[in-house]
């Protein structure tokens, strides 16, 4: 039995493979894959770079006692309420506007003995002018000058005379000495510390310094931006201030808007041996709360205060290419009449994030494949989406 039913497979299976049908040949077709384009296009753009800083007085100094003595008034004084003046830490100050008052004893003294000590010269200068004269008549008929200096008296009254000047030298000392017991300030500005206060005694074997002071009329703020960005900007440190006043800085907020306006004003020079990025400073007219001020902005900025900047620079004709054309650092594809792709090497003049400027190797009309491919072979074709990537659109 088991040898009926083995024969009975074996002719079914046999019948089977006979009666199958025949396949037909069918040609495999090629899928060609779409990519998106965009034209290119030169246009004219200003080169902007976004970075930030820190915001620092472009004028500032410690402010020192010139002469010995005890501090007995700092302002406010109660003779002037009026007056905004502060010696405080924040206090704003004028130019020439009195400070503090140093005991003045001593100086005053010191004036008036120099004063005495100039007449004491002056009368001595006269005394010896007349002896001179009376010299002379002596003399007789003789000729006077062949005299002896001596006898002329031409050494005791040069001796005389500087020994007067010697002593307006010193009240003229005295005088200033004086004048300096009232501290007042160098420029318009604002009290960053103060180290003294009423009844300290500075100078004479104590410390002079009163206070750290800084101008209100212009900030500076620090920043670092590579050599690349440098030469991107057109920024040339060693051809004068007159080719780096182009470089514009704008301070703006988080909401893009412009609060300050000023200029990238030089480099330090130095390059940060820990970021290999050159040190600069930009410039910011009037850019502290001034109460004497007109003027004054309506966002002051504090020193110390970390801000963002927008550096705006030349003027170039770029080509603006998205970021996702490169298939290296510096290839691209692109779409030749046929529709098929070739590789094309270009000269990039900055990357600016989703976007790349490009310089060399493109020409208008160009037509530049912004789609990604996993695999691409020199000559392939392709066939152009209908759609527009939004990232391709660029204004300039």
């Amino acid at each position: 039995m088991p040898i009926v039913v083995l024969v009975i497979m074996m002719t079914m299976f046999k019948l089977l493979v006979e009666i199958r049908p025949t396949p037909m040949a069918k040609d495999e077709e090629k899928e060609i894959p779409f990519v998106e384009i965009v034209e290119a296009q030169k246009i004219p753009m200003r080169s902007s770079i976004r970075t930030h800083g820190t915001v620092r007085p472009r004028t500032s100094t410690t402010l020192i006692a010139e002469v010995p003595g005890i501090i007995q008034q700092v302002a406010p004084f109660a003779e002037t309420k009026s007056s905004s003046t502060s010696f405080r830490a924040g206090g704003f100050f004028k130019k020439n506007e009195l400070l503090l008052k140093i005991e003045d004893i001593n100086l005053r003294t010191a004036k008036a003995e120099a004063l005495a000590n100039l007449r004491r010269a002056e009368l001595h200068w006269m005394q010896e002018q007349e002896l001179a004269k009376q010299a002379k008549i002596e003399w007789g008929e003789r000729d006077w000058n062949l005299a002896p200096e001596l006898v002329r008296r031409v050494p005791q009254i040069e001796k005389a005379i500087a020994e007067t000047k010697a002593a307006e030298a010193r009240l003229t000392q005295a005088s200033l000495d004086l004048n300096r017991s009232n501290v007042r300030a160098p420029f318009e500005g604002r009290i960053l510390k103060t180290m003294a206060d009423v009844g300290q005694q500075v100078g004479a074997g104590a410390s002079a310094s009163l206070a750290q002071i800084y101008a209100l009329d212009a900030g500076e703020i620090d920043l670092a931006l590579s050599r690349s960005e440098l030469k991107f900007l057109g920024f040339d440190e060693g051809k004068g201030d007159q080719t780096n006043s182009g470089v514009k800085a704008h301070i703006i907020d988080e909401n893009e808007n412009i609060i300050h306006e000023g200029t990238l004003d030089r480099s330090e020079g130095v390059v940060d041996p820990r970021t290999r990025l050159t040190k600069l400073v930009a410039l910011i007219q009037k850019c502290f709360a001034n109460p004497f001020s007109d003027s004054s902005p309506t966002a002051p900025l504090s020193v110390g205060q970390f801000v963002d900047l927008r550096l705006l620079g030349r003027e170039v004709q770029t080509f603006v290419i998205p970021e996702s054309a490169f298939r290296t650092e510096d290839q691209i594809l692109i779409l030749e009449k046929d529709n098929r792709l070739r590789t094309r090497k270009v000269s990039v003049l900055f990357r600016t994030g989703k976007e790349v400027w490009v310089e060399e190797g493109l020409k208008d009309g160009d037509r530049v494949c912004v789609t990604p491919l996993e695999i691409v072979a020199e000559g392939m074709q392709v066939r152009i989406s209908e759609e527009t990537p939004e990232n391709n659109q660029t204004t300039p």
